[in-house]
């Protein structure tokens, strides 16, 4: 392999201006760029990255730290992020959080140590109050994404969670639903949170109780909103609807009341939320809220791009979801608890 000693010898210049030319500075004159870019290539040198880094203070990397590296959720956003980060001239380090403090708080430092030019954040059990301090302990620029801190709003691109629980639920009771029951998504996370809030705005104001018994936390995986529409079935309740925190767990809630006998939605009217691209495919087409991922991936590449040069940039933090309304939601012509006898004699 050939050395920046052996360049500088065939180019006929210093090594120190073989190194300015390998780290991109603009201040050496275009022949000599061109002599050492052709001894360059002649001898099949490759600049070595670290020592490039620690030359320039940029290693042209940017981090990222998501829940999960499967999915349609994360893979749009790592797709769009990943992308935009490559329109800029960087590349994108990808590792996963899995959802708990461990792992999130191993994949910070990970990335840290790697001195990466900024991080983008997709975590869920770091707090706000640690996410705080680790903007104050690190020079490298952070953005979050899907979360908001109000002390760093300006690093935050996020979904407004709680209109979108509200619109949804709203949605229902035009229909003429109010036995509506909610499967919340892992309640230890600022999105879920939201999202239930959202809901409870929403019965609120059309002057309907909110009652606990009508909620179960879920998990945000198809099996988990299978598992919650069951407890929800053992409770004995009547319900209409059920609006849940995430497509995957509709179609978990879906599968569930089908194999019961439950005609969805004439029985029950499902939503869900997020609008993965298979809820348009799913039969019945799913009703949920959009959220616009693949924006929120690119301003957040952009964002980091542009704190790790030091610069301003004029980004959408906050994004409103969308209602996307398909057959899953039909006007409420009867509760879940009348039509489980009548299922059962259909069955019979």
């Amino acid at each position: 392999m050939a050395t920046i000693k052996e360049v500088s010898r065939l180019a006929q210049v210093s090594v120190a201006t073989v190194s300015r030319v390998a780290n991109g500075n603009k201040w050496v004159a275009e022949e000599t760029q061109a002599r050492v870019r052709a001894a360059m290539a002649e001898l099949g040198y490759t600049p070595n990255t670290n020592a490039r880094a620690l030359a320039t203070n940029k290693s042209d990397i940017i981090g990222m730290v998501v829940g999960d590296l499967g999915g349609p959720f994360f893979g749009d956003l790592m797709h769009q992020v990943e992308q935009e980060v490559r329109r800029l001239g960087k590349h994108l380090i990808v590792t996963s959080g899995h959802g708990n403090w461990d792992d999130e708080n191993d994949a910070v430092e990970f990335l840290l140590q790697r001195q990466v030019d900024a991080l983008i954040l997709h975590v869920d059990s770091l707090s706000d109050e640690e996410l705080y301090a680790l903007t104050q302990r690190t020079e490298t620029p952070i953005v979050l994404v899907n979360r908001f801190v109000p002390e760093l709003a300006a690093q935050c691109v996020h979904v407004n969670n709680e209109l979108g629980g509200r619109l949804i639920t709203q949605h229902l009771i035009s229909q003429g639903h109010r036995d509506i029951a909610c499967i919340t998504g892992p309640l230890y996370k600022a999105d879920s949170r939201a999202r239930l809030q959202g809901y409870r705005q929403a019965l609120e104001a059309a002057d309907i109780e909110f009652r606990q018994e009508l909620v179960v936390e879920g998990d945000y995986t198809e099996p988990g909103g299978s598992l919650a529409m069951e407890r929800l079935f053992r409770r004995e309740l009547s319900i209409s609807a059920v609006v849940c925190g995430n497509d995957l767990m509709a179609y978990g809630a879906i599968r569930l009341a089908k194999s019961h006998q439950l005609s969805v939605p004439r029985d029950l009217s499902v939503a869900g939320y997020d609008n993965i691209v298979m809820s348009a495919y799913v039969e019945p087409g799913l009703t949920t809220m959009h959220v616009p991922i693949g924006k929120m991936g690119l301003q957040a590449g952009q964002l980091a791009v542009a704190l790790a040069a030091k610069r301003t940039l004029d980004v959408q933090h906050e994004f409103d979801p969308q209602l996307v309304i398909r057959e899953s939601v039909v006007p409420c012509t009867q509760t879940f608890g009348v039509v489980a006898d009548e299922a059962t004699k259909r069955k019979a």
